[in-house]
């Protein structure tokens, strides 16, 4: 007999899906890795310990319940990953002012590969490790939580083993402080580059 549910009764389903597009806050002061994004449609991808959090990648665990080997494995776990950090939001006051130069930079909104793990941040500090649940999966869980004081940022992590992720840039938003010599040259390069894309990417100005 079909079991009959209810109105009401349905379970919702939980994703973690990330948005379409995704937002790296950045100066535009290094011009040759501007140039690079937009030309070779990639991002760099940092170690956990090159990112700016220094409590990034540290968990709990009770005090002699998790031996040498398995914290070895974990930490060559986070050693062989790297981390393209992006955000789910373009307009974060605080992003502009950190990130891309005092709002005289740009946020470069991406669609990232599908073939990459994405995660979006628990912001409800270091996770805890046991023992009998470490798996290959425990290094990416471990640096997908980080303290709520990051919460601002909306982030996503895209993962990899290599230097490069790759992307698919769609907008290049452009910082409200960017004086007008740089906002010709980001409208030229862009000029240039739609020339030669079939999706072409769209300027817009910081709200």
């Amino acid at each position: 007999m079909r079991e009959e549910k209810f109105k009401g009764e349905e379970e919702e389903e939980v994703t973690n899906k990330p948005p379409e597009v995704l937002y790296k806050y950045r100066s535009i002061d290094n011009w040759k890795f501007f140039v690079d994004i937009l030309l070779n449609n990639r991002l760099y991808a940092a170690k956990y310990k090159d990112l700016n959090d220094p409590m990034e990648g540290g968990y709990y665990y009770h005090s002699g319940k998790l031996d040498k080997k398995t914290r070895d494995k974990l930490r060559e776990g986070k050693e062989k990953l790297k981390i393209c950090a992006l955000s789910a939001t373009d307009d974060n006051f605080l992003m502009w002012s950190h990130y891309a130069n005092g709002h005289q930079g740009v946020a470069i909104g991406v669609e990232v590969d599908k073939k990459y793990d994405i995660c979006e941040i628990e912001y409800d500090g270091q996770t805890f490790v046991e023992r009998n649940s470490c798996s290959e999966s425990s290094a990416k869980e471990i640096l997908a939580h980080k303290s709520k004081i990051w919460n601002y940022e909306n982030e996503w992590r895209v993962f990899t083993e290599d230097d490069f992720i790759n992307v698919n840039v769609r907008e290049i938003v452009i910082g409200k402080r960017m004086n007008d010599k740089d906002k010709e040259l980001v409208k030229k390069l862009v000029t240039v580059i739609n020339s030669k894309r079939k999706s072409k990417i769209i300027i817009n100005i910081e709200k």
